[in-house]
């Protein structure tokens, strides 16, 4: 493997990362207080990705213009 796609391979693995992580604090802190509302688990996972999904669509759009950011960073390089 060549190094260019070495290092492709750890940008996508850190990309993912970045998103899963953000991911997973936001559905975390908007769930906790509507679960604890009495809501229950599942309406509160509705509500969550109804009240986050612009931040998590961001957290995406962000993810994925880094790694192509990325890509043709190395495409001009070489």
């Amino acid at each position: 493997m060549d190094e260019k796609k070495k290092k492709l391979k750890k940008m996508a693995t850190w990309t993912m990362a970045v998103f899963a992580t953000i991911f997973a604090v936001t559905i975390a802190v908007l769930w906790l207080p509507l679960y604890n509302a009495g809501a229950g688990a599942l309406g509160a996972i509705g509500q969550a990705f109804a009240a986050g999904w612009p931040v998590l669509v961001a957290d995406l759009v962000l993810c994925f213009l880094a790694f192509f950011g990325y890509k043709l960073f190395l495409d001009k390089k070489k």
